[in-house]
């Protein structure tokens, strides 16, 4: 790729990149309620009602909230780029009209991860601030903190957007979102999110491993190691390169199903 080739690409993928953002915004209404709706419901059952009511222990609430914030990275992220692509390739000429721009398929995929990425961030961090504000004083960390979720969060809007990606780019919408509800829902509640990975070897050695072949997992573990080191069982580090071996495993696949679909 000459230089000026690549620089009409950049430039269409930032002009793709501002249209984008425009609709997210544009419809804000509806995304908050996508992005904070069903976490608010798991907060509140999980992390008020149950414990109020004695059923769950008070000291859960360090266990749960770290989940539910990787929770919705992985859904935020997800999500938008799956239902995206699919309805876009079946039912209208976002994509078709994208393609005919001076940009490279793999530039175009980029574009939509890194859209869904910012998605991915906006639903952890607006989920993290509402439970702050649910359960003040339960967690306290200083700025390095901050700086660690936010290296988090784009790793895990990265690869679970990639994995939307390949998802979005595989199926289409009639049996898209069936496909996202049987990969989701594994991940959602199995992913060491309602757990901490830590009582799993002693309790079930077998589900354990099950436990550690979930992407969402390394994002759970990497979370609470920030925000309750003390139950975490993994590293912060394992972490990341769990997450990295996934997003590159989803990007390769996300890649070629999206340029497989748009050659199409």
């Amino acid at each position: 790729m000459t230089l000026k080739r690549a620089k009409w690409s950049f430039n269409a993928a930032v002009a793709i990149f501002r249209r984008d953002m425009y609709v997210f915004c544009k419809e804000i209404g509806g995304n908050l309620l996508r992005i904070v709706g069903e976490p608010l419901f798991f907060l509140l059952v999980f992390g008020l009602l149950l414990p109020d009511l004695n059923l769950f222990p008070t000291g859960y609430i360090e266990i749960l909230v770290p989940g539910i914030v990787s929770m919705s990275t992985m859904t935020g992220s997800m999500r938008s780029v799956a239902a995206g692509i699919g309805l876009s390739f079946e039912y209208n000429e976002d994509i078709r009209a994208h393609i005919l721009t001076p940009i490279t398929m793999r530039t175009l995929a980029l574009e939509k991860i890194i859209c869904g990425t910012f998605q991915g961030i906006v639903s952890g961090t607006l989920v993290l601030a509402i439970a702050l504000i649910m359960f003040p004083g339960t967690f306290s960390f200083s700025p390095l903190c901050y700086c660690e979720l936010f290296l988090i969060f784009i790793a895990s809007g990265l690869t679970f957007a990639s994995l939307g990606l390949a998802l979005g780019s595989s199926f289409i919408p009639e049996t898209l979102f069936e496909v996202m509800f049987i990969s989701m829902m594994p991940m959602m509640f199995f992913g060491a999110t309602f757990y901490p990975l830590s009582l799993l070897p002693e309790l079930n050695p077998a589900f354990f491993y099950l436990t550690l072949f979930i992407p969402l997992t390394y994002i759970s573990e990497g979370t609470r190691a920030i925000l309750t080191p003390q139950i975490a069982y993994l590293s912060a580090i394992y972490c990341f390169i769990g997450i990295g071996i996934y997003f590159v495993i989803f990007f390769s696949l996300g890649l070629w199903a999206f340029k497989r679909r748009a050659i199409k």
